[in-house]
């Protein structure tokens, strides 16, 4: 493989559609993150070298697995199947919604690696979090939870609720300035009502260009409909949805605590 793409972003942002978007190119070998895996739980921390990070991407890049390849969602048709694939694709694609703080290594300790940072408007952000069955526990009362994420989080490098999104997005912002060849700043709202300019232009920078598989991807994801929470075929008015059903006071106070921030700019 030649290049890594860590695909990252907070739960409900956007991930698991952009990382299909790379899944759908044939140059690209598309794995959600090893360190939760079963296979490589952990593998990695702030103290790994650049011998261990190595390792662990050509291991996650040969090994496949129910988890590492996504095939629970696949069976269920949450996430398409596309047969066009090069036979030794060179590009690494991984999608994590956790070990933000493990960003900074990868870039230091591996020269070849480029991190996709997805950012969301955080009212949708967690309206689609509190909303979600799947990912918000029973039980758990939002209007103390949307802020600290405290009832969710479980394991080493979970990132979840207000407080999580402003410290990602701030790390965003600085890798985004560190390393300006390297970290690719996504706004979630804009690859939703710009996909194929957004697509053309990110992989323009892996050297890669639009394939016939990716356009198709990008069509049909926009037009089917499936409301399973990691279905990745959403119409786009889920970019708004939030406006009619989160909870007006904690829309208010996400407003009033960025307005006059650098964060500001992600309110849609």
């Amino acid at each position: 493989m030649q290049k890594i793409v860590w695909i990252a972003g907070m739960p409900r942002s956007g991930t698991n559609w952009i990382g299909q978007i790379f899944a759908s190119h044939p140059s690209v070998r598309y794995k959600l993150c090893p360190l939760f895996s079963y296979e490589f739980k952990n593998a990695l921390n702030e103290h790994s070298t650049a011998d261990e990070w190595s390792a662990l991407l050509q291991d996650t890049y040969d090994t496949r697995s129910e988890y590492l390849d996504q095939d629970y969602l696949r069976r269920d048709a949450l996430v398409p199947h596309f047969p066009e694939r090069d036979a030794t694709p060179s590009i690494l694609a991984i999608k994590s919604t956790r070990y933000h703080h493990l960003l900074p290594h990868l870039l230091d300790l591996v020269p070849n690696a480029h991190v996709i940072g997805i950012v969301r408007d955080p009212r949708a952000a967690i309206h689609s979090w509190l909303s979600n069955p799947l990912e918000f526990p029973a039980g758990a009362d939002p209007s103390t939870e949307w802020r600290s994420g405290r009832c969710r989080k479980t394991a080493p490098g979970e990132y979840w609720g207000f407080e999580d999104w402003k410290a990602v997005a701030l790390l965003y912002l600085n890798l985004a300035q560190r390393y300006p060849n390297r970290f690719h700043l996504a706004h979630y709202e804009k690859w939703v009502c710009t996909p194929i300019a957004c697509t053309t232009s990110v992989l323009d920078t892996l050297g890669l260009t639009l394939h016939s598989q990716t356009e198709t991807f990008l069509r049909e994801s926009q037009v089917e409909h499936k409301d399973h929470p990691r279905a990745v075929f959403k119409h786009p008015s889920v970019t708004s949805r939030w406006t009619a059903s989160l909870d007006p006071a904690i829309s208010t106070a996400i407003v009033a605590e960025l307005e006059g921030t650098p964060l500001a700019s992600f309110l849609s």
